[in-house]
């Protein structure tokens, strides 16, 4: 993956963020960006929300995203595949969905205009563009549940 911003990054890389609400609140905009952005509410609600991971579950999550790639599997996946991405995303930056879906064979890239947290922003249009892709997938194969 290409990663995000160093100074976003370095926020992540410790787990203050789950045990200090007012860090939370400081920080939100910058590594989530979209909708936090624009609404300190938002933020307010997300860092009330917030619980803290174990340091040993936190640790094992940080291993997991510096050290496992799924590029070289891609390829070989066959099943229509949609691949959602927040448009203002600064942990993922949206250079990430435009290669998965390059890599990807038969993959649709949808942008959201919004940040990293877009399925808690948007749930509702983020449920409506999920089931129009598979609403789709079911009329063009007739294999539909």
């Amino acid at each position: 993956m290409v990663p995000g911003r160093l100074s976003v990054i370095l926020k992540l890389a410790t787990p203050r963020r789950y045990f200090d609400r007012n860090y939370m609140r400081s920080i939100a905009a910058e590594i989530y960006g979209g909708a936090f952005r624009r609404n300190p509410e938002l933020i307010a609600r997300h860092a009330q929300a917030m619980f803290g991971a174990s340091s040993l579950g936190y640790l094992l999550q940080l291993l997991a995203i510096t050290g496992w790639t799924s590029l070289p599997w891609l390829a070989s996946l066959r099943q229509p595949t949609l691949v959602l991405m927040g448009r203002d995303d600064p942990l993922v930056p949206p250079v990430n969905g435009r290669i998965l879906a390059r890599l990807i064979p038969n993959a649709r890239l949808q942008m959201i205009d919004d940040g990293h947290l877009f399925m808690v922003t948007q749930p509702v249009e983020t449920a409506r563009t999920i089931e129009a892709f598979l609403n789709e997938q079911c009329a063009a194969t007739g294999r539909c549940r």
